[in-house]
């Protein structure tokens, strides 16, 4: 009696190598995936805050340009500390720089502008200051680096008329810590490039701007560069 063909059973799964293989392709599938999504998001991150320094960018250049073109005389200060400005000798000299800037602005007697009055000692009545300065709150990479600050004094309704206090201006600018609590922020962060400050007096006749803007955190800083000038009208 023949003994009974039965048919081969089928072995199933993997093979140890094929499973190496097939590990190996799921860990470089996944690998792809992570450095994909890393650099997917340092592209949105350095996106989004490029779109924030724009802005920033944007808000700074009109605020000033508007102001300048309206304003009668700038003056400039090395900061906003009062002992770098409390004293009319304290004002930065034609092509040197300083992190705050003031606008003046003078009303009546029209009949005096254009015809040569030098700004410094124009007597009209001061209705406006408006006052930009960049205060340093730290100091990284050996560049100091801190906020753009805009404080407004509004006096049209009773324009300051004091001859002593038109000439000597620096007495109508209060304390740091006044300021600090009545200005609004203009730019997040900033550093200065005129000679490690922000403001350049460019022969007493404009204001050039030249800075930094940082946006960002420790692990990645993103920045932008601004330079515009600004000239008041005299």
């Amino acid at each position: 009696m023949k003994p009974e063909n039965h048919p081969r059973r089928s072995q199933s799964g993997f093979t140890l190598v094929e499973m190496l293989m097939s590990m190996g392709i799921m860990f470089s599938v996944f690998a792809m995936s992570i450095g994909f999504l890393i650099e997917s998001g340092r592209i949105n991150f350095v996106s989004a805050e490029k779109n924030d320094i724009n802005r920033e960018v944007r808000k700074i250049v009109t605020h000033m340009a508007t102001e300048a073109k309206q304003s009668n005389l700038f003056l400039i200060y090395k900061s906003a500390a009062l002992s770098d400005r409390d004293l009319s000798t304290d004002r930065i000299r034609p092509n040197e720089s300083g992190d705050c800037l003031l606008l003046v602005y003078k009303t009546g007697y029209a009949e005096m502008i254009g015809l040569g009055v030098d700004p410094l000692h124009d007597p009209r009545p001061v209705s406006k200051l408006v006052l930009y300065y960049r205060s340093v709150t730290h100091v990284e990479g050996g560049q100091e680096r801190g906020p753009v600050r805009r404080w407004v004094k509004d006096l049209s309704a009773h324009p300051e008329t004091d001859t002593d206090k038109i000439h000597n201006i620096e007495q109508m600018i209060p304390a740091l810590s006044v300021l600090e609590s009545e200005s609004a922020e203009v730019v997040e962060l900033s550093e200065g490039l005129a000679n490690g400050r922000l403001f350049y007096n460019f022969q007493n006749r404009t204001v050039m701007i030249n800075g930094k803007i940082i946006h960002g955190n420790q692990a990645k800083w993103v920045t932008d560069t601004y330079n515009f000038s600004i000239s008041p009208r005299g």
